[in-house]
């Protein structure tokens, strides 16, 4: 094999040459290759990025268009419900002025002050009977003034008068209480007169639709009589001994009307107060300035005595700034040449910040009327001074008068403390024995009391007992004792130590928050809303603007409001006073565990289902908690034109954002989360919109063809109820 031949120097330096030569072509070819992708990339960039603008200009065409129209079709309905609010208001305005069955107008001052003091001055009319069938009337007007309170917006009503119609209530609702007192004392001097004739007691009930009067008088003094019952009313109490051989008597006073809670300060919401913090102006920073303005202007003499050599420097450092500050300028002009080719949105409403609430801070024996209800009506429990009865003597009757007639109380408070033993456990002596004998014959017990609990009230748990402090103004539940419910007879026990002021109170978020809800359509103008709470089941028929509570329908404490067509506000109100409370108040978040959504999407969404609900059916979704984002709600959706349950596989689940509402291709028993879009749909800027592009025909037929007053009615229960965050 033949040895291999070296390179000279010339050859390796070619070589050498060559090699780089190749390389640097390479380099340059891939530097080529990379600039043109760069360009390229560049260039599908920019296509990308004028597609994405297209396709934003075109949304925000398209929901300008969208909300705009939506927006001017929910401020004309209401409008025309304004409108129709305020002539029935006139026109119940003008039947009022009209009446003519005697009665005042509450609202005119003169008129129902000369009807209260006529009526406190009169005692002609002071039976029982009387003040009864009058204390109707008096309702009547406490109720027109909380009508007109209610419509102010309608009655446009000023602050003065608002503060007018509260004082004359509360003169009304004093009225009341001073009548019925005056009765009770009238009765309780013609105690003889009406005395059982086997038990030689007064024992008394007289009643009407708003009010239940019971007196037990102790004519006979028997201590063997230990307690009484008014057996009609299903309420019974113990009489100790000490009271037993006293001239004592027993009122309970039932009224269906609550006129103490609206006086106490939980009974409204408190917003929290923000501190406002001012940030102190120093003293320095004026003095500093007042400095720089002092150099500046003596810098403006020193330059007026410059000569024009300086100043023509300083010209030309003037022109190069404006120089470098042209291709700024430009920019700027470019920028806002820009901005005005860009497409207008639909303008939102700025969303207000969350609302804090002050925490209850009284001690643990006041009740918060925020988190509890006064169910029932409220109880006077009284025990007062027998007076005086009337003797005969020959052909006389003697009767000790006394006027004005006022009850006389008896101050009874339960003894709490008990007899100690002997602290060094000798045996008690004769005098210790006779000290406690005495002792158990004058102590005061705490008084036993069981009721049957109020007809038209549904209690779902055991009722908490409170009593009035009437110098403090709050509801306390202190004083009271050894409670038993029956809930299969409905009867409540207890021992209380005070006499007075007597309420039975409930958890007022008992039922929240909502296992599940639907709302589904009969027909055109009529659905059914049904709401499967924490303790009850409810459904709510709704017929055009007026609404009716149709189940539970195997309670017969509800049968009075069961099937009662009324406008939404009053059902709200008949059902919190019935027992039921699905109504969360402004400040319920404090007491329930919710999903805070955000606020101007579940307002939204609650407007669109009810612009479209007597087409489709919509149901609660898992979805809507188990994402825990604030700004998406989720709900199911079903097309119903036919008066029946829909399978499952009928419905959708549909999404609202701020911005968007979509039909998702998951389904809700799907394992995880997908927001793709549902085959043959696009997302619209709402819920209307995307129903009326991807509904059938029949659907977008009875969607337009919705009434107003039908779409008010159910967007009011929605709201009421809240469902979308407390469920």
């Amino acid at each position: 094999m033949a040895p291999e031949k070296k390179l000279g120097k010339a050859e390796k330096e070619k070589m050498k040459e060559e090699e780089e030569e190749r390389k640097a072509a390479e380099e340059e070819k891939a530097r080529l290759m990379a600039e043109e992708e760069e360009k390229e990339r560049q260039e599908r960039q920019k296509q990308e990025e004028a597609e994405r603008k297209k396709l934003e200009n075109e949304e925000k065409i398209n929901r300008l268009a969208e909300m705009t129209a939506l927006t001017m079709q929910m401020e004309a309905n209401k409008r025309i419900l304004e409108n129709q609010h305020k002539i029935c208001w006139e026109i119940n305005k003008w039947a009022r002025y009209m009446r003519c069955d005697g009665s005042p107008d509450p609202t005119i001052q003169g008129d129902i002050n000369t009807y209260i003091n006529l009526r406190r001055e009169d005692m002609t009319h002071i039976d029982i009977d009387s003040v009864l069938k009058d204390s109707e009337l008096d309702l009547f007007l406490i109720n027109e003034l909380d009508i007109n309170l209610a419509d102010s917006s309608a009655a446009e009503l000023g602050a003065q008068d608002v503060a007018r119609y509260k004082t004359t209530k509360e003169d009304l609702q004093r009225l009341i209480q001073v009548k019925l007192d005056t009765a009770t004392i009238k009765l309780l001097q013609e105690a003889t007169d009406r005395r059982d004739p086997e038990t030689l007691n007064l024992q008394y009930i007289v009643k009407n639709d708003n009010v239940c009067l019971c007196l037990w008088g102790n004519l006979s003094k028997n201590p063997r009589i230990k307690t009484f019952e008014f057996a009609e009313r299903g309420f019974s109490f113990e009489i100790p001994k000490v009271l037993s051989l006293s001239g004592c008597a027993y009122r309970v006073l039932f009224t269906k009307y609550d006129h103490y809670s609206d006086k106490c300060k939980s009974y409204y919401s408190r917003l929290k107060k923000k501190e406002v913090i001012l940030e102190p102006v120093l003293e320095t920073v004026k003095e500093d300035k007042e400095e720089v303005n002092e150099e500046v202007e003596g810098e403006k003499k020193e330059g007026e005595e410059v000569d024009g050599e300086e100043g023509t420097e300083k010209e030309k450092t003037e022109m190069l700034k404006l120089d470098e500050q042209e291709p700024q300028m430009k920019e700027e002009e470019v920028k806002e040449e820009e901005k005005e080719e860009e497409v207008p949105d639909f303008h939102e409403p700025p969303t207000p910040e969350p609302l804090e609430w002050e925490d209850f801070d009284e001690d643990d024996d006041v009740i918060d009327l925020r988190a509890n209800n006064v169910v029932g009506g409220v109880f006077h429990f009284n025990l007062m001074h027998l007076p005086p009865q009337p003797k005969t003597a020959n052909n006389w009757i003697i009767t000790r008068l006394v006027d004005p007639p006022e009850i006389e109380y008896i101050d009874y408070v339960a003894d709490t403390a008990v007899m100690n033993p002997n602290k060094e456990g000798h045996s008690p002596t004769q005098a210790d024995k006779g000290k406690e004998s005495e002792t158990k014959r004058d102590e005061k017990p705490p008084i036993g009391v069981t009721m049957r609990l109020a007809d038209g009230v549904m209690f779902t748990e055991e009722p908490q007992v409170a009593r009035w402090d009437y110098q403090k103004n709050h509801w306390r539940s202190d004083g009271f004792s050894d409670y038993k419910f029956d809930e299969v007879n409905r009867t409540f026990h207890f021992k209380t130590s005070h006499f007075g002021t007597l309420a039975l109170l409930q958890d007022a978020h008992i039922n929240m928050p909502f296992q599940s809800w639907e709302i589904r359509p009969h027909k055109m103008n009529s659905a059914v809303f049904t709401i499967i709470a924490a303790i009850v089941e409810i459904e709510i028929e709704i017929k055009d603007a007026m609404c009716c509570l149709s189940r539970p329908d195997n309670k017969p404490e509800l049968e009075s409001i069961r099937n009662k067509w009324v406008t939404p506000k009053e059902l709200v109100k008949m059902c919190r006073l019935a027992g039921i409370n699905v109504f969360p108040m402004v400040d319920s978040s404090k007491y329930v565990s919710i999903q805070n959504k955000h606020p101007k999407i579940e307002e939204r969404t609650y407007q669109q289902m009810a612009l479209t609900a007597s087409a489709m059916a919509y149901s609660w979704s898992k979805w809507n908690s188990d994402i825990h984002n604030r700004e998406k709600i989720l709900f199911q959706g079903a097309e119903s034109l036919n008066d029946e349950p829909l399978p499952e596989e009928d419905w959708a689940l549909y999404l609202m954002t701020k911005r968007r509402g979509m039909k998702l291709k998951m389904v809700e028993f799907d394992d995880t989360f997908n927001e793709e879009l549902a085959e043959g749909t696009q997302f619209k800027s709402n819920l209307y919109n995307l129903l009326l592009s991807i509904g059938s025909e029949q659907v977008k037929e009875r969607i337009k063809e919705t009434s107003y007053e039908f779409v008010d009615c159910v967007q009011q229960l929605l709201m009421a109820t809240k469902i979308l965050t407390y469920s």
